[in-house]
C-alpha cells in the first residue's frame, strides 16, 4: 500500500509540475512577446534569462519538494501528537505549548528565507548579463586583450552570488534540523 501511495503521489506531482510548467511557459512567452521594446532596453537579457530559469526551477523541483515536505511534516506532526497524547495524556498541555511555539517562530524564518532567496536571485543576474555581454562582444574583448579583466569581474559577481547562496543553503539546512 505504501509503495502504491508513493507511486501515485510521485505521478501526481510530476503531472502537476508538467502542467504548471507548461502554463507558466505559455504565459511568460506571451508576456515577453507583447512587452514593449523599452522593457528590453532597460532590462538586461541576463536578468530575463535568470528569472525564467529560476521560475521553471521552482515549478519543476522546489515546489514539488516543498509540497511533499509540507504534507509529510503535517502528517508526521499529527500522528506524533496523537500518539503521544494517547500514550502519555499528561504530556498534552506541553505538546500544545510546543506546537504553539513552533507555529509562532516559523513565520519570521519563512520571511527571512524568502528575502535570502531574493538576494541570491538578484545577485546572479549580473553574472548572467556579463556572460551574455561577453558572448556578444568576444571579438572586442580578445582584440583589446581584456580577458583577465573580464574574468576578474566575472569572478567577483560569482563570489557575491555564492555568498548569498551559501547563507540561503545554510538557513535551509538549519531548518531541516529543526
Amino acid at each position: 500500500a505504501s509503495a502504491a501511495i508513493t507511486l501515485f503521489y510521485l505521478g501526481l506531482g510530476f503531472y502537476s509540475s508538467l502542467q504548471a510548467s507548461r502554463k507558466l511557459f505559455q504565459k511568460m512567452l506571451l508576456r515577453l512577446i507583447r512587452a514593449p521594446s523599452r522593457f528590453f532596453d532597460t532590462t538586461p537579457l541576463g536578468r530575463i534569462l535568470n528569472r525564467c530559469t529560476s521560475d521553471f526551477n521552482v515549478v519543476d523541483g522546489t515546489l514539488q519538494q516543498s509540497a511533499r515536505n509540507a504534507l509529510t511534516g503535517t502528517l508526521s506532526f499529527i500522528s506524533s501528537f496523537l500518539f503521544i497524547v494517547i500514550v502519555i495524556p499528561q504530556f498534552a498541555p506541553f505538546a500544545v505549548f510546543i506546537a504553539w511555539l513552533y507555529i509562532r517562530l516559523a513565520p519570521p524564518y519563512v520571511k527571512t528565507a524568502r528575502d535570502l532567496r531574493r538576494l541570491e536571485s538578484v545577485s546572479i543576474s549580473p553574472a548572467f548579463a556579463g556572460f551574455d555581454e561577453l558572448l556578444r562582444g568576444i571579438t572586442h574583448v580578445r582584440a583589446f586583450g581584456m580577458e583577465q579583466r573580464y574574468q576578474d569581474n566575472f569572478y567577483k559577481k560569482v563570489d557575491l552570488f555564492q555568498g548569498f547562496d551559501h547563507v540561503y543553503v545554510s538557513a535551509k539546512e538549519s531548518d531541516a534540523l529543526v
